[in-house]
Formats: structure tokens, C-alpha cells, sequence
């Protein structure tokens, strides 16, 4: 296969450049450089270089082509750019022998990727603050559950503390049945014995208004004692739902983290990618 000259390439690039975009399916600027004069300028739909055709090369990616000998992409960062779009340039020069004799040199804008790079710092910021609530919100969550839990074992004490009670209070009201019981029977023997039985019938018969009164207040005690069981075992099962409530938004607040840190990384990755673009220097 007969290899052709730089010329020979330049020629060809001029004829094939009006035709290049429909091919790559994208939006191209070509620049086509024979003996350090524009010979072809192509430019991109949104990025116009300002080329004349016939006018020496002066400066940029195709200058230092020419100069060097070797391909130079080059980066245009929007607020560097003198047209206000950020672009990239790729120069690629042709030898004749062993003189450069020109260079094809064509222009992209990277709007979209610098707005990405943009939007993607932002999104990565966002990702870090958002990570950052949700472990202070995760450990308040575990907090929670931890009073939760400790609040549920207390309400079990209480509990625990008034059967125990009513035990108690069961026991006086048995010893205030026999006691009244006992009076009872003081009184019947104070009756059969007559005159001589006449006090110990008026200490029977207090003893069992004392008795009576016992069991009265031991009644008492015992609806009061009812209803506060009734209360803490409420509170127990509703302490019991909280808990419940707060462990699954502990868990839920966990797998959000997760997938907010995935997000994060993700940003991360892209930042990276899109600086990497920007690395490309001269």
C-alpha cells in the first residue's frame, strides 16, 4: 500500500473535513495548516475560533503542533476561553520527510462537561452534608433506643414492684379479716361473761372498728394499686411500640446512610473523571 505524504494527508482532510461531522455524529470545528497558514476552517456550531482562512499561525494547540513536531491536546477552561466556551483542541502534524509541513486541528466544546464537573462538586458537597446529618440523626436514633430500652425496663420494675405490693397488701387485709374476726369472738366471750367481761368487750369492739377501718383503707389501697398496674402496663406496652418505631428508624436511617455514601462516591468518581479532562495540559 502506497504511503501518503503530508501534503497528501493535509489535501485529503480539506476534502473530507465538510463532511467529518455527519460522520462522528457530533459537533466539530476542523482547522486544516499547510506551510504555517490556514488553508480550511471549519467552525464548530456553538464555538467559532475566529480563523480566517490564509492567515499565518500564530498561537495555540496547532502552533505548538507545528513547533514541536508532536500531537497537543489542549483544555480551555470557560473563564481562560476568549470566545466564553470552554473547548478542547486536538493538533495532530504531518511530515514531509522529516519536516513538519502542517497540522489538522480540531475543536469541541466541553460546555457540558465543564457544567457537569460543576453540578457534580456541587452534588458531591451536598452528598458529604447529607452523610454527615444522617450519622448525627443515626446516633441520636441509637440514643433513643438505648432510652427507649431503658425506660421499657424501668416501666418492667415498676411493675415488677407493684405486684409486690399488692402482695403486701393483700397480707394486711387477711390479717385485718382475722382481726375483726378475733374481735368478734372477744365480744361474743365478753357478752357470756357478763359484767365482769364489760371492758374487754369495749377493746374487743375496737379492735374490730380497727379492723373494719383496715380493710376499708386496704380496699382503697388496693383499687389504687390496681389502676397504677394498669397504668405502668400501659406505659410498658407503649414503650414497647416506641421502641419498636425507634429500632426501625435506626435501621432505615442506616441503609439511608449507605446509600447517601454510595452517592457521595459515586460524585467522587465523576469529579474525578471530569478533573482528569482538565489535566490534559500542553
Amino acid at each position: 500500500m502506497r504511503q501518503l505524504t503530508g501534503y497528501q494527508i493535509l489535501d485529503m482532510f480539506c476534502d473530507l473535513a465538510p463532511y467529518m461531522n455527519d460522520i462522528v455524529a457530533a459537533d466539530i470545528g476542523f482547522t486544516v495548516i499547510r506551510d504555517g497558514k490556514y488553508v480550511l476552517y471549519l467552525p464548530a456550531g456553538d464555538l467559532d475560533l475566529k480563523i480566517r482562512v490564509g492567515e499565518p499561525v500564530v498561537s495555540g494547540a496547532s502552533k505548538q503542533a507545528l513547533d514541536s513536531g508532536q500531537q497537543v491536546v489542549r483544555v480551555v477552561p470557560r473563564d481562560k476561553s476568549p470566545f466564553g466556551i470552554a473547548y478542547i483542541a486536538c493538533a495532530l502534524p504531518f511530515r514531509e520527510g522529516d519536516r513538519v509541513v502542517g497540522c489538522v486541528t480540531t475543536t469541541q466544546s466541553i460546555t457540558v462537561i465543564e457544567s457537569i464537573n460543576s453540578a457534580t462538586s456541587e452534588l458531591a458537597a451536598a452528598s458529604e452534608e447529607l452523610t454527615a446529618g444522617l450519622q448525627e440523626l443515626a446516633s441520636r436514633s441509637s440514643g433513643l433506643a438505648n432510652t427507649s430500652s431503658e425506660l421499657d425496663q424501668l416501666g418492667k420494675t415498676l411493675l415488677a414492684t407493684a405486684n409486690q405490693t399488692n402482695e403486701i397488701v393483700t397480707f394486711i387485709k387477711n390479717v385485718a379479716s382475722q382481726t375483726n374476726l378475733l374481735g368478734l369472738n372477744a365480744a361474743i366471750e365478753a357478752a357470756r361473761v357478763g359484767e365482769m367481761g364489760r371492758g374487754f368487750a369495749v377493746v374487743a369492739a375496737e379492735v374490730r372498728k380497727l379492723a373494719v377501718s383496715s380493710a376499708e383503707s386496704v380496699t382503697q389501697i388496693s383499687a389504687s394499686l390496681g389502676a397504677i398496674q394498669q397504668a405502668i402496663a400501659e406505659l410498658t406496652r407503649k414503650i414497647d411500640n416506641i421502641d419498636q418505631h425507634v429500632s426501625g428508624q435506626t435501621e432505615a436511617v442506616h441503609e439511608m446512610a449507605k446509600s447517601s455514601q454510595s452517592l457521595a462516591e459515586l460524585a467522587s468518581n465523576l469529579a474525578e473523571a471530569s478533573r482528569q479532562i482538565y489535566q490534559i495540559t500542553e
